[in-house]
């Protein structure tokens, strides 16, 4: 089988990276990557990245691997909202996290 043919038979799945810190603060859960460095050799400050109540819960199921369907399909029970718009703003949340260092992509070869 191909390279190409592997991925597409075996969806990708999703989890939280390792080197990131999320608390509740003040009612909202505040992710802090550890890989984050300020610009400004002065600052000595962590970027702190504040998720919203969908961003939350996706969150929330991230603490095992899941795959876009899966994180849509469990959106869509618990918030009012489409299929389409669902994985749209699985494949966006996830985008934007793995930007910050705070999901990584999950495959066999790699600890799934």
């Amino acid at each position: 089988m191909s390279a190409a043919g592997w991925s597409e038979a075996i969806p990708v799945k999703w989890a939280r990276a390792t080197k990131v810190i999320a608390r509740r603060v003040a009612g909202e859960t505040v992710l802090v990557p550890l890989d984050s460095h300020a610009s400004d050799p002065e600052f000595k400050g962590a970027r702190l990245y504040v998720l919203n109540e969908t961003g939350e819960f996706l969150w929330s199921l991230l603490d095992s691997p899941r795959s876009v369907t899966e994180l849509a399909r469990n959106l869509t029970r618990e918030f009012v909202t489409a299929e389409d718009r669902a994985i749209a703003d699985v494949e966006t949340f996830l985008v934007a996290l793995r930007d910050i260092g705070a999901v990584r992509e999950m495959t066999r070869g790699n600890g799934e």
